[in-house]
């Protein structure tokens, strides 16, 4: 099987080599919070090393179906709301040449926004909704003393619709072009991407820990509390001197392609000269692979040190 091996080595973990015997760390059982330390001797954690092999062997069809079903519904449901509704996006132009550019939302019941005239004076617009079918854009002009001016409607077609703004002596100071377009404002798909994925991955990793903590409990119950502890560093480095060689080689996969993909976005994005509407999510896409790379990179250093150096009595290199 592929996923043969995959884990092997890693119940060995979450203990360490005390006086006496071992100290096994475990989650918490509400998954956030400090972790619980047990002291163990030889027979107790060979049981326990056991229920943790046995737990992950058991868990490795989930994790396959996970691995394939999860972003399958994250994509599809990015894409449906990525392609659902409609934005208005703003182009104010100065007569300098300088360009602003801003979107949001249009609703069922259209769009409002107000502009920035001149002398303390202002535009209010309305959008009726998306472009075409008979929808319009209805603009206001508001004095500096506060009254509103006769109301002008015009057409909202695909090509848009363009305000322009002038001063008492009737020169274009600015202009803004309205143009509509299908699909979510960036700043929704982006919230709404950071959200599905929380809640998908949250579930997945709940889900594991209430089967893997089920399955520990009765073994745990009436064990000793330990306060030694083993510290985040040190756990790394178990963590990648007991995992197997197989595991190193999907994540690190996993990481090319992360890094693959964003780096294709921002090639395709440069290369038809297109402007980057998602930045934030651009970004936190980049932060994620870098993360991901060093996190393999750190784990694989460790795995060559660890074959330069003679392994401990009883240990076992990975596979």
């Amino acid at each position: 099987m592929v996923m043969a091996g995959l884990y092997d080595g890693l119940e060995e973990v979450a203990f360490k080599r005390i006086a006496g015997g071992y100290v096994f760390q475990a989650n918490n059982p509400w998954l956030i919070g400090p972790r619980r330390r047990y002291f163990v001797n030889e027979a107790q954690k060979a049981e326990i090393a056991a229920c943790v092999r046995e737990t992950l062997k058991r868990l490795k069809p989930f994790v396959l179906v996970a691995a394939i079903l999860i972003p399958v519904i994250m994509t599809g449901s990015l894409f449906w709301f990525a392609t659902s509704g409609a934005t208005l996006v703003v182009t104010v132009i100065e007569a300098s040449g300088q360009t602003t550019k801003y979107d949001q939302p249009i609703g069922p019941h259209g769009s409002i926004g107000t502009l920035a005239g001149t002398e303390g004076s202002s535009v209010v617009f309305r959008v009726s909704g998306p472009p075409g079918n008979g929808a319009t854009v209805t603009i206001t002009g508001i004095a500096s003393t506060g009254k509103a001016g006769a109301p002008c409607v015009v057409e909202f077609g695909p090509a848009g619709a363009t305000i322009n703004m002038a001063d008492s002596k009737n020169n274009t100071v600015r202009s803004a072009k309205l143009v509509g377009r299908t699909g979510a404002t960036s700043g929704a798909v982006t919230l709404f991407a950071a959200l599905v994925t929380l809640g998908w991955f949250g579930l997945y990793i709940a889900s594991v820990h209430v089967y893997s903590m089920s399955r520990l409990r009765p073994l745990l119950a009436g064990l000793p509390s330990s306060d030694e502890r083993i510290a985040l560093r040190e756990g790394m480095e178990r963590f990648a001197a007991k995992m197997s060689n197989k595991l190193l080689a999907v994540m690190g996969i996993g990481a090319l392609m992360m890094s693959a993909g964003s780096a294709l976005y921002l090639t395709d994005t440069i290369l038809s000269q297109r402007s980057i509407d998602n930045v934030p999510l651009l970004i936190g896409a980049a932060a994620a692979c870098m993360l991901v790379s060093a996190q393999v990179a750190y784990f694989a250093l460790i795995k060559v040190r660890m074959r330069r150096t003679p392994a401990e009595p009883g240990s076992a290199r990975s596979r």
